[in-house]
């Protein structure tokens, strides 16, 4: 991650202020360091059920209401009541939509308050989007609904592959890409999520990428893509992909892979450890009997 002066030298004045005056972190933090912080700060060590948190969360945070609405015009929106972040907030969120993608909305525009807090000068004024802060908000938002000790504990026997992914974000109610993104975050995971949409002429091309820079990446062995759209298995291995740059340089970069089929085309994790469930031989059931 960049440190703090490499963010300065490019990002929002914001950002900046709210890192100086958060009163966590290193002098080195990152800024996804420092919203991580002050979420945990928020919450406290206590373990809670995810709606006891999220309901803890919104009343550390003043926000005193939150109401549906058909057609927002957004996912969310939050509004202070006042002039003072004491003065409270409301907060709207669109109606009929997933849990996943409600609760992961409600979280983000909480960390909005984090920076009406702290940089009530800029916030409480008249004021442009700040990309970062929508960036940090979305940190934040994981960062709260995938508390980093439950996530330890939870992913120290799970083997890195989409079954365990898939398990995670049921069981943390998010997306596979929110739950991928926190678990690099946390350094658990050294892994790319990626989605493959099959055009009518039965190709695969790259549709969206979490963990890494978009880049516009090719299957070598595009057999093996076939092999598992036709399957409909989950097939783990190794693979090399590939991608031309400007120039017309091809650069190959060596993957270990599990990918399945999805509705739409493929999904893909790939990256260090990635490997199924380990599975007991019937061999080591015979040594195991006879000693």
């Amino acid at each position: 991650m960049q440190n703090k002066q490499a963010y300065f030298d490019s990002q929002s004045h914001l950002v900046k202020l709210f890192m100086e005056r958060s009163g966590v972190g290193t002098p080195h933090a990152s800024p996804e360091q420092v919203m991580s912080d002050v979420v945990e700060r928020a919450t406290g060590k206590r373990m809670y059920s995810q709606g006891q948190l999220l309901q803890r969360f919104l009343n550390v945070r003043n926000i005193v209401s939150v109401d549906f609405a058909l057609d927002p015009g957004c996912d969310g929106m939050i509004e202070p009541i006042g002039s003072q972040f004491s003065d409270g907030f409301r907060m709207q969120l669109k109606k009929n939509v997933s849990e996943v993608r409600s609760r992961f909305t409600l979280a983000h525009e909480a960390c909005h308050t984090f920076f009406y807090e702290l940089v009530p000068e800029i916030k409480f004024r008249l004021h442009q989007t700040d990309d970062l802060e929508e960036r940090l908000c979305n940190f934040g938002a994981a960062a709260l609904l995938i508390p980093s000790a439950s996530l330890r504990k939870r992913t120290k026997k799970l083997p890195i592959c989409l079954d365990s992914l898939e398990q995670l974000a049921q069981e943390y109610t998010v997306s596979l890409a929110t739950m991928l993104l926190r678990l690099r975050a946390l350094a658990l995971w050294k892994c790319q999520l990626s989605s493959w949409h099959r055009t009518t002429g039965g190709n695969f091309v790259l549709d969206r990428l979490y963990g890494g820079r978009r880049c516009e990446w090719k299957w070598q062995d595009t057999s093996l893509l076939e092999q598992v759209w036709n399957s409909g298995e989950s097939v783990f291995g190794t693979n090399f992909v590939y991608l031309d740059n400007e120039e017309g340089v091809r650069r190959y970069r060596p993957i270990s892979y599990n990918v399945r089929r999805s509705e739409t085309g493929l999904i893909a994790l790939w990256g260090g450890g990635v490997r199924p469930a380990a599975l007991s031989h019937p061999l080591f059931e015979v040594i195991r009997r006879h000693h």
